[in-house]
């Protein structure tokens, strides 16, 4: 069977009576579920979103103040981070900053994101690469001043795996 990269999947081993035995007979108690999402092969450089639904549910949702969103990450490989990218809704006006962060809250890199589009998908380059070591969390995070920010509600419920990127659920 092939999976779908990046399509939502529950898997559910059945319990009770007609269900998983153990070696002696015995069966288990209940079901057990878990959700997943199997990550999509790809080239670096690479990104988290790649494979992705273009668009988010809720383009742009709005806290009614300045707000700073973000996302934790890790790779499978040592490497470097270039860029940053986050979705902006129309309503979503002013200067974005983008961040990165190691897990302990101490800033690796800050960047304005310049040029950017009404909508849609917009990318900083870094003025010089951040090294990262595998297996390490980071967060990558923008600063909205307008509060305005995407959302998919659920959208974490199972992380997110495009290898070798990660985010937890």
């Amino acid at each position: 069977v092939s999976l779908s990269p990046m399509a939502l999947y529950t898997a559910t081993v059945k319990g009770g009576a007609s269900g998983v035995l153990d070696l002696n007979g015995g069966a288990m108690i209940a079901d057990f579920s878990w959700s997943f999402r199997p990550g999509a092969r790809q080239t670096c450089p690479c990104s988290l979103w790649n494979g992705l639904p273009a668009t988010p549910t809720n383009e742009a949702v709005s806290d009614g103040i300045p707000i700073e969103v973000g996302v934790k990450f890790r790779s499978d490989v040592a490497g470097t981070i270039t860029a940053l990218r986050f979705y902006k809704g129309a309503a979503n006006t002013g200067l974005h900053t983008g961040h990165l962060w190691d897990s302990a809250g101490n800033l690796l890199a800050a960047i304005d994101f310049t040029n950017e589009s009404p909508s849609g998908w917009q990318t900083a380059v870094l003025s010089a690469p951040v090294a990262i070591n595998a297996n390490t969390t980071y967060i990558a995070s923008t600063y909205s001043p307008s509060g305005y920010f995407a959302f998919d509600s659920g959208y974490f419920a199972v992380g997110v795996d495009n290898r070798p990127l990660h985010a937890p659920a």
